[in-house]
């Protein structure tokens, strides 16, 4: 005979958003993403690196292209 016992229930996993960068689906229980205050998403390990470090270097070049000046 078998004793009763209580069955631990499998975590559920939820799409929270994709990244702005390379549209991958960030998953709740699948950490390693950034949202910034304009509620915009980004993974840390994208096909070329990590995409909010991407999107951060193509601002400062924007800034820098649309001021005329070099950090």
């Amino acid at each position: 005979m078998q004793k009763k016992g209580w069955k631990k229930q499998k975590a559920k996993s939820f799409i929270c958003g994709y990244c702005k960068e390379c549209n991958k689906e960030l998953i709740s229980d699948n950490g390693g993403w950034i949202v910034t205050h304009k509620k915009e998403y980004f993974c840390h390990n994208g096909k070329d690196g990590s995409c909010f470090d991407n999107y951060c270097e193509l601002k400062v070049k924007q800034q820098q292209q649309e001021y005329g000046y070099v950090w």
